[in-house]
């Protein structure tokens, strides 16, 4: 055999081999591209799930604190709702000197008021959630906003009516000799007499402005959309179950 002929056949079997070497070369590649990308998809709908699982653990905490708040929350409304009534009777001069004494509400209108704390650690943990997540879930957005925009407000407006109660208990500690009697729950004449005086009314007006008409309205308007927020989550819920 001719010696060029021989080694064209010995370069063309090589170039076959090396052909060969590179397909199963490029095979090996493409199986572990595939087994990346799978490995990849796995890990990232792992993720996923671990994110939907946390946002549903926050998601029953916020609910539960919004079952709390709107139970209690009631239970305010009806406090003041009470104490404007009579409020309303005070102002329109419908008390004198015999039915005053039999109001309950009359004498400590102005010195009581109804401590109430949102419960807020579901909101804090689905904040951090939100500030956190790249994502933008409707639901978390609206409760972060409810939260957001109610929170300070009631602080704000409960705290008015707390130290409106507070200032009138000093200023009669200070002022009224018939204060110690009152605080025994011991009738005083001239106790009952300022029951009925301009300056108490003009302290049962600014109490039915600060706590029965902007604190009782604000409690109301939480109330609702605190309802709507936990129907929205339980929809949410059911539908993840």
């Amino acid at each position: 055999m001719p010696l060029f002929t021989k080694s064209f056949k010995i370069k063309s079997l090589n170039n076959k081999r090396f052909g060969r070497y590179l397909l199963y070369a490029l095979g090996e590649i493409i199986l572990v591209v595939t087994g990346i990308l799978i490995a990849l998809q796995i890990n990232n709908h792992n993720e996923e799930n671990k994110k939907k699982n946390l946002l549903n653990g926050i998601l029953q905490n916020v609910s539960y604190d919004l079952q709390q708040d709107t139970l209690f929350i009631g239970t305010a409304i009806k406090y003041y709702d009470a104490r404007s009534k009579v409020a309303l009777k005070i102002l329109n001069n419908e008390y004198d000197a015999e039915s005053v004494k039999k109001c309950i509400l009359c004498g400590n209108l102005v010195s009581t008021y109804l401590p109430l704390t949102i419960n807020d650690k579901g909101y804090h943990q689905l904040k951090n959630f939100y500030e956190e997540s790249k994502g933008r879930d409707s639901l978390t957005v609206d409760i972060v906003q409810f939260y957001t925009a109610y929170e300070p407000l009631l602080s704000e407006f409960g705290d008015q009516v707390k130290n409106f109660s507070l200032e009138n208990i000093r200023e009669w500690r200070d002022t009224k000799p018939w204060f110690s009697e009152i605080m025994a729950n011991k009738g005083h004449p001239d106790f009952f007499e300022y029951l009925l005086s301009q300056d108490y009314k003009n302290k049962v007006a600014y109490f039915n402005i600060i706590a029965c008409n902007n604190y009782m309205n604000m409690l109301k308007q939480y109330k609702i959309q605190a309802t709507e927020a936990l129907k929205r989550i339980d929809k949410r819920l059911e539908e993840t179950d």
